[in-house]
């Protein structure tokens, strides 16, 4: 089975990540799709139908519970916070499923789906990571964006996309994930926290049969894309140095620059990458069929904490060079007056 975790807003998003997901599933009607809302039903406009099944975070999480999250948390955050025991939720409720896929609303399958079952027949869990190779250098060093080191803070592991068996294994993992997650979900990188996302850099070490998928078709997002050349060929994707089919995709970033963790990275330009604006318009298009207006005012009710300002343009060039002046006087050496 499929879940994902979204707000409001994020509805439309979601529902084209299930139309994908069912498209390559029609042959096996055991797997459904669930739609975790991390906001409030009730907040619905009046008379609104969801193609999936919505399990409300409100039947997981005691209002205590649902108030102490909310404000200490960004909406981000509390979706974040949340996961964890979405997933624990989904392998209780359903008891026939034997596997569960977690994919952030963001995410596009392209192709069969069955690399994904064939590895998880004896996988704990399956992870992803952000790239598979050290960026390419360029004539000067440091200038282009994301670099390793930044992953460093954000984790080298995808949350977006994460694959779980059914096991003792498994339970234990998701017991040791939302003890972690539930009150560190923050995204302060001083303090070495990051989401539900870092703490992922752990599991391969801590816990038996997680599986590290390297495959260049898997995930494919706006922090790799420039390792990866696409091709679309009698209507379906693949990558160009496998040949591989695209498997999924992730826009996070690409559908909404502001988004995710990049968004001043200047390492991909769709004007140069008519491959990837192809993608993107794609993904685009499945969104707007689910567009509703009414659900884009609706503001999520969890996550009391503002989401921090993008800067772009002459502003943020602004606070950068104010940032670059205060470096250099805070290490310039002060006289001692005696």
């Amino acid at each position: 089975m499929l879940i994902t975790l979204c707000t409001i807003q994020q509805l439309p998003q979601a529902f084209a990540l299930g139309d994908s997901f069912t498209n390559y599933t029609a042959n096996d009607k055991t797997h459904s799709v669930v739609i975790g809302l991390v906001d409030d039903p009730a907040h619905l406009p009046a008379g609104f139908q969801s193609p999936y099944t919505l399990l409300p975070v409100s039947e997981l999480l005691s209002p205590e519970q649902l108030a102490k999250l909310s404000a200490q948390y960004t909406p981000t955050e509390f979706a974040a916070a949340c996961k964890p025991a979405f997933v624990q939720e989904a392998f209780r409720r359903f008891t026939d499923e034997n596997i569960v896929v977690y994919a952030d609303p963001n995410v596009q399958f392209l192709s069969t789906l069955t690399p994904i079952w064939n590895r998880l027949s004896t996988a704990t869990l399956l992870l992803t990571p952000h790239i598979t190779r050290s960026p390419a250098k360029t004539a000067k060093p440091g200038s282009d964006w994301p670099d390793e080191k930044f992953f460093q803070n954000i984790g080298l592991y995808s949350a977006d996309f994460l694959a779980f068996r059914r096991s003792d294994e498994t339970n234990r993992l998701l017991a040791w994930w939302r003890d972690r997650v539930e009150e560190r979900a923050f995204v302060n990188f001083c303090n070495g926290l990051c989401t539900d996302q870092l703490w992922l850099m752990h599991v391969p070490v801590f816990f038996q049969d997680v599986v590290l998928v390297r495959d260049t078709a898997w995930n494919v997002a706006l922090w790799n894309l420039p390792e990866r050349q696409l091709q679309k060929k009698a209507g379906s994707w693949a990558v160009s140095d496998s040949d591989e089919p695209l498997l999924f995709v992730n826009a996070k970033g690409l559908y909404n620059a502001d988004e995710g963790f990049f968004p001043h990275q200047n390492r991909l330009n769709l004007s140069n990458r008519p491959d990837a604006a192809m993608l993107v318009a794609d993904y685009s298009k499945s969104v707007s069929a689910h567009n509703n207006p009414v659900l884009m005012t609706i503001r999520p009710a969890y996550g009391q904490q503002p989401e921090p300002v993008v800067l772009r343009g002459w502003r943020h060039t602004t606070v950068e060079a104010m940032r670059i002046v205060t470096q250099f006087v805070d290490s310039v050496p002060l006289p001692v007056l005696r």
